[in-house]
């Protein structure tokens, strides 16, 4: 899977990779080609060179050279068309070899500043050979055209013409020929240059690639600094996170001046039943735990003070709302389709971490109960890390249970409401030794001033 793929299918995988500030468009289709990392080794490594990118990020003196590298990737073009021409042994035009020269230039003032702000993770090969066919003025400007320093026949056939054009009784079919023999010197220049550049073709790829990944590791690191991310060590067994919390519904929050609670989770290697009351954030806490786990696997650090990670071949959701690709099914269709997917997947082997929302809720309650109570024993069977949320009571099944908190009694001070209720609200997460979930549907409703004969008469047939 590649990070373009997993985007579409991990709910705010998409606000992080937008929140990059990446310089230049094609270092950005190069990222969204990563691929998923199925290894520590991988992992560590990428881990490693957003964490020393980071170093260098905090130094105060490398602000200033930081900036200077940024313009120099900001003015850099996609020039991967041209790259692949060389390879191939064709002649470049003007503007190819314009687009060689002036990628040249700004690798060697960017190896430059990396020196001087000892920044070695990144190796940029050096490429002023080219340069030096590129620019035999030496004018070092980022600008092509056929000079006169490759040929004195050239330099005296121009100055002819141009004193030809000066002269208005000049013979025209006397300047046609000259113009022709120009234009075949020329040609037999770039050919030639195309044919010297081919030695160079290596490094002038790597330069490239090298580039983007330079502009990459830089956008993670000012993200690291900025959302509070931290470095996630690799788990062999236990996935554990201290104080994860989801950039982009913090963003939001923050945007309603409202403030966004951390949780502590604890993901075994075997089925965990989560459950809480309405609006307790339990949809909120898988798609957090699939973006972290996302981010760790291609290669970011994380949204939580400390994590251990378990490595997984893959990342299993099933979130009513994002399953689109059963379109005509019923939801209750759409939903077990999906689980049996995931089913026949952990049975041909695979290590996934599976995440499934309100499980069974579209169906009556009887055979939803059956359903979750099933699942759980199943991805308990198959030691498979799975966390499951419903609302259903009575689930026996051999699981990890936790619950969150949910509405915090006693704390209400004047009237409560759906732009405050969150802060009424713990989304901490505690084990759960009980079989019954949370009631306080009823009790929340009440608060928020819905009509009182109703709740009277929900309350009478839950008494009943």
């Amino acid at each position: 899977m590649l990070l373009k793929n997993a985007i579409e299918e991990i709910n705010g995988l998409r606000f992080m990779i937008d929140k990059l500030d990446i310089q230049s468009s094609w270092a950005k289709r190069i990222l969204l080609d990563s691929p998923y990392l199925h290894s520590a080794e991988e992992i560590n490594t990428e881990l490693n060179k957003v964490e020393q990118t980071c170093q260098f990020l905090n130094k105060a003196k490398s602000s200033d050279i930081i900036d200077k590298i940024c313009l120099k990737l900001m003015q850099t073009k996609d020039i991967r068309g041209t790259i692949k021409r060389i390879f191939e042994q064709q002649n470049l035009d003007d503007i190819e070899l314009f687009e060689i020269k002036t990628l040249a230039l700004a690798v060697s003032e960017i190896r430059d500043l990396l020196q001087e702000g000892k920044f070695n993770i990144i190796r940029l090969p050096d490429l002023e050979a080219v340069i030096n066919l590129l620019d035999p003025e030496g004018m070092r400007v980022p600008y092509f055209y056929v000079y006169d320093a490759y040929s004195k026949e050239l330099a005296i056939l121009r100055k002819k013409i141009k004193n030809i054009q000066m002269n208005p009784d000049a013979h025209e079919e006397k300047l046609e020929n000259l113009q022709y023999e120009h234009t075949l010197i020329e040609d037999r220049i770039r050919e030639e240059l195309s044919i010297q550049i081919q030695q160079y073709k290596q490094e002038i790829k790597d330069a490239f690639q090298n580039i983007a990944v330079l502009d990459i590791l830089i956008a993670k690191g000012k993200q690291v600094i900025e959302l509070g991310l931290q470095k996630p060590n690799v788990a062999q067994e236990i996935t554990t996170y201290k104080k994860i919390f989801n950039p982009q519904v913090q963003d939001a929050l923050s945007h309603e001046g409202k403030k966004y609670q951390p949780i502590d989770i604890r993901i075994e290697k075997k089925a965990c039943l989560i459950s809480g009351a309405n609006m307790a954030g339990k949809s909120v806490i898988l798609r957090t735990v699939a973006l972290a786990q996302a981010l760790f696997q291609f290669g970011f650090y994380i949204p939580a003070e400390e994590a251990e990670i378990a490595l997984v071949d893959k990342i299993s959701l099933c979130i009513g709302d994002e399953q689109n690709e059963l379109k005509g099914l019923s939801s209750y269709a759409s939903e077990i389709l999906r689980i049996n997917t995931i089913i026949q997947e952990i049975k041909a082997g695979k290590e996934a971490l599976v995440l499934i929302d309100e499980l069974a809720r579209t169906t009556n309650p009887e055979e939803g109960k059956a359903i979750v109570n099933a699942v759980l024993e199943f991805m308990t069977t198959h030691h498979c890390r799975a966390l499951i949320t419903s609302h259903y009571s009575g689930i026996k099944a051999n699981c990890n249970r936790l619950r969150v908190k949910g509405f915090i009694k006693d704390k209400v001070n004047g009237v409560l409401n759906v732009n405050n209720i969150n802060e009424y609200i713990d989304y901490s997460l505690i084990e759960d030794t009980g079989d019954n979930v949370p009631q306080g549907a009823t009790r929340i409703a009440r608060m928020l001033g819905v009509d009182e004969e109703l709740l009277d008469k929900v309350e009478q047939y839950m008494e009943q």
